[in-house]
């Protein structure tokens, strides 16, 4: 097994402990999900993906650093979200998200959109914001785990 599934393995021993049957396991438990909020996490044999939505980053821990996944990951369940909602009349064209990591601080997480839409139409936007899943505090021993056997395998 490499590290990155390994993490994936503890991410997910971390997941069923919170969320119990939220939890949803696709693809022979390579694809979690939970419930219906949007943030899910994948893994194969080259990399760990962490996403919301249609919005997703890809890491391979031969190129990338798996901390920051880690971190995303985590901040995903624990941050409140923004979604910047974009129409073209009724008809939603584009999604912007964002972590709100503070008062005054962001972190984009990504742009989803679709090519085919009525541009001809007015530009309506509209913000939505979702609170985190879970407090930082609960999990933060497990989350320290997790980093540590990132950072050094132990």
């Amino acid at each position: 097994m490499k590290k990155h599934q390994a993490i994936f393995s503890k991410i997910k021993e971390l997941l069923k402990n919170h969320f119990g049957s939220d939890l949803k396991d696709y693809e022979e438990g390579d694809h979690l999900t939970i419930g219906e909020t949007g943030i899910w996490i994948s893994c194969d044999d080259r990399e760990l993906t962490v996403g919301y939505g249609l919005v997703h980053q890809h890491f391979d821990p031969e190129y990338d650093d798996v901390q920051i996944a880690i971190d995303r990951f985590f901040n995903l369940l624990t941050k409140r979200k923004r979604i910047t909602k974009y129409y073209k009349g009724n008809f939603t064209y584009k999604n912007e998200t964002d972590l709100i990591l503070s008062d005054s601080e962001f972190e984009n997480l990504g742009t989803a959109m679709t090519w085919l839409y009525p541009y001809w139409k007015k530009t309506k936007k509209e913000i939505q914001f979702e609170e985190n899943l879970i407090d930082s505090d609960s999990i933060e021993k497990e989350l320290k785990e997790i980093k540590n056997y990132a950072q050094h395998g132990v």
